[in-house]
């Protein structure tokens, strides 16, 4: 009958194939394994993933929670997405505008392709509209 031996799934990360060669008493393997999972709670989540918990407790493009008084969830969900869909409408004037200068200033070469402003134009008008609706007041909610 085989002994099962602990896992120790954060130094196999760490130290992939060299790990079965190696040879380590049990009470190094925990230790390093610890010490691994103690640096893995303390490290600071990535960019990418702390934007993207942020989005879901309706944090607004300014990366805050929204903070009218008053509102439901719901709501502050909506006001919230409608900042970012206004930062994401900034960015694509701003894009807009630099292919506009490359047009008037550069060479045929250097120059935005017809179809990407159209599709950016295109995006403008769906994310003003998509904006327009979230911070449209809700018919069904009381006047204050």
């Amino acid at each position: 009958m085989n002994t099962p031996y602990p896992t120790y799934p954060r130094l196999q990360a760490l130290l992939g194939a060299a790990m079965p060669g190696l040879q380590l008493s049990t009470t190094a393997a925990e230790a390093l394994e610890d010490a691994l999972a103690e640096a893995n709670e303390q490290a600071p989540p990535s960019a990418f993933f702390a934007r993207l918990r942020g989005i879901a407790h309706s944090h607004g493009a300014d990366g805050q929670a929204w903070r009218e008084r008053q509102l439901s969830e719901a709501r502050g969900r909506e006001l919230a997405e409608a900042t970012r869909c206004l930062a994401a409408l900034s960015a694509c004037g701003c894009v807009l505008l630099a292919a506009q200068s490359a047009r008037e200033m550069e060479d045929a070469s250097v120059q935005c392709p017809p179809q990407v402003e159209e599709g950016l134009l295109h995006a403008v008008v769906v994310l003003a509209d998509h904006a327009g609706a979230l911070v449209e007041p809700d018919a069904c909610a009381p006047l204050l």
